[in-house]
């Protein structure tokens, strides 16, 4: 017997400036329905929320939220905290889309011209 079978995981990103919350058991199988506490750094409930049919939930207003608590049926529950080192990551994502996108448009420039000069070459 498996001392961790319902035990319950939290799994937390940042996606599109939101907060992603997602919640699943040892099992794989998505904690539906279940009830998320939000809580601020002084450990006060800001707000109840419930997770959808996959385990998930996406925040949008979470300035303010530190902690993240869900709980299934049958007392089962799983809290983390949300450190500088997410909202960091957040901030290196949102980076890493701006340098992209400059790169690929100036290898698309890049691939315009030698487009440009093969096909005059070939007309000659």
């Amino acid at each position: 017997m498996n001392l961790f079978a319902h035990k319950l995981n939290l799994f937390l990103d940042y996606e599109e400036d939101k907060l992603y919350i997602y919640s699943y058991f040892n099992s794989g199988a998505p904690c539906k329905n279940c009830k998320i506490e939000l809580f601020d750094s002084k450990q006060i409930l800001l707000k109840t929320l419930e997770t959808d049919e996959k385990g998930e939930y996406f925040l949008k207003d979470y300035e303010k939220v530190s902690y993240v608590k869900v709980e299934a049926l049958g007392g089962h529950l799983a809290k983390e905290k949300i450190n500088d080192a997410l909202k960091n990551d957040k901030e290196k994502k949102a980076e890493i889309k701006s340098e992209s996108s400059i790169l690929s448009s100036i290898i698309a420039i890049g691939l315009i011209i030698l487009i440009f000069l093969g096909l005059k070459r070939v007309k000659k």
